[in-house]
């Protein structure tokens, strides 16, 4: 599941951030997971605040993170995790979705694994 995720995500590459955007024209930080997930079949609350709310997510290690699994910025972003200090998404307005190195001020805070 996580790598149809995966793969549906990096189909929308280089289109824009859109604030609210569920796609396919854009998306937002949170429509583009839900958007992901939705296309293998799962369910998942459309806002960032939803997703960590929600029964389907269970916290893991940064360490135990996987391709496809949840990486979230405080309570009020969201990406793809990727590998190493790699994630993927819509970063923010005027940009495009694509892949973002974690620095010291750009980094996840929790990671979560969604339940099928």
């Amino acid at each position: 599941m996580r790598l149809a995720v995966w793969r549906y995500a990096l189909k929308q590459r280089g289109k824009p951030y859109i604030y609210g955007g569920t796609g396919p024209a854009g998306y937002d930080c949170s429509g583009l997971v839900y958007a992901a997930y939705r296309a293998t079949g799962i369910s998942l609350p459309r806002t960032t605040y939803g997703m960590l709310g929600s029964w389907r997510l269970v916290r893991i290690s940064k360490s135990q993170a996987q391709r496809g699994d949840l990486a979230f910025f405080g309570s009020g972003h969201v990406e793809i995790y990727d590998w190493g200090n790699w994630t993927y998404g819509a970063q923010e307005t005027g940009t495009r979705i694509g892949f973002h190195l974690m620095n010291s001020y750009w980094h996840p805070t929790m990671y979560f694994r969604v339940r099928a």
